[in-house]
């Protein structure tokens, strides 16, 4: 069985073209199912979009990934290409280790990757692949000190909300989605900030964390008011389409607590591009936040260097096991 590997991620492509192909991720999976049936499976982070596949032989990969090259050209631009079960191997332990995330050593990405394991139909030896790297890249993470639970999004963005709304006694988050995001920022419970939570259809889970969070929830009808009395805005939902657009904020009474600082922290993107035109408003999308994912990154970098010598340590056992095996 050959294996072989196709993506993009933050790191080859601007997120306007990674958002124009995340909103195609059903044609993407569709293909596959038509191209490989039984025989491929797709994987759809926040931050990447990949294609897992296996062939009985070499040309067979390689025609595969040809075609669907060839059906989705935007892709091909950007994307990365893995042949062989070793290299994928090596590309699922380093992504289940944390050290392909924009923040690094962060753990919800393990989280993605069991949801992905458990609830899509991925082809058996798919899975053995991913259960096995899933399960060394908890023993690495561990070995690395890159286990650590405020290595994650709400951490460091939650850093920088500080910062800027220093000198205030209190200040209003605004959370839009009740999402694995806005579950982890509920869980900070920062002491001078006021969590608000909006949902457009789990009224309940919003609740819930509102409660933990000692904030508030509402529906997404009541939008347009809870805007004008937020200092900070937090786009978390899944929703394929904007939920705040310019003429939202237009629409508020004129009395706007400014500035107002968005983090946008959806793929594809919750906040239309054009709400940061407007004077006062500062909007920040995951590409923007690159600079505070570095300065993360930077200072786990004796860690980094650690994981990835134990993977290089890991991935040679591998190789020889495979080829006992004949792969």
């Amino acid at each position: 069985m050959y294996f072989y590997l196709t993506g993009i991620d933050y790191k080859r492509a601007a997120i306007d073209l990674r958002e124009a192909l995340y909103r195609h991720q059903h044609a993407v999976s569709v293909y596959w199912a038509n191209t490989n049936p039984g025989g491929s499976a797709v994987l759809v982070t926040c931050n990447r979009l990949e294609i897992y596949g296996m062939a009985e032989y070499a040309d067979d990969a390689s025609a595969h990934i040809a075609g669907f090259f060839k059906n989705f050209p935007d892709f091909s631009k950007y994307a990365y290409v893995k042949f062989k079960k070793e290299c994928v191997f090596e590309h699922a332990l380093r992504l289940a280790s944390g050290l392909e995330s924009q923040i690094k050593g962060e753990l919800q990405i393990i989280e993605q990757l069991d949801a992905w394991r458990k609830n899509t139909a991925v082809p058996g030896p798919i899975k053995d692949l991913w259960d096995e790297a899933v399960i060394l890249s908890q023993e690495i993470r561990a070995a690395s000190n890159l286990n650590k639970h405020d290595y994650n999004i709400a951490a460091i963005v939650f850093d920088d909300i500080e910062k800027k709304m220093e000198g205030k006694e209190k200040y209003e988050i605004l959370i839009i989605g009740t999402g694995k995001i806005a579950e982890v920022f509920a869980g900070y419970r920062a002491g001078r900030a006021h969590l608000t939570f909006v949902s457009h259809r789990n009224h309940q889970k919003a609740r819930r964390m509102a409660e933990y969070s000692g904030g508030a929830a509402l529906s997404s009808g009541s939008l347009i008011q809870i805007i004008a009395q937020s200092d900070i805005i937090i786009g978390a939902t899944s929703s394929p389409h904007y939920v705040l657009k310019k003429e939202h904020l237009a629409e508020t009474p004129l009395r706007l607590r400014y500035p107002l600082y968005i983090y946008d922290l959806a793929m594809p993107r919750d906040v239309e591009p054009a709400v940061g035109e407007i004077g006062g408003v500062y909007l920040y999308n995951l590409d923007a936040l690159e600079p505070l994912f570095s300065k993360h990154n930077k200072s786990l970098e004796a860690s980094i260097e650690l994981a990835s010598n134990l993977i290089e340590d890991r991935l040679a056992a591998f190789q020889g096991a495979i080829h006992d095996k004949g792969y």
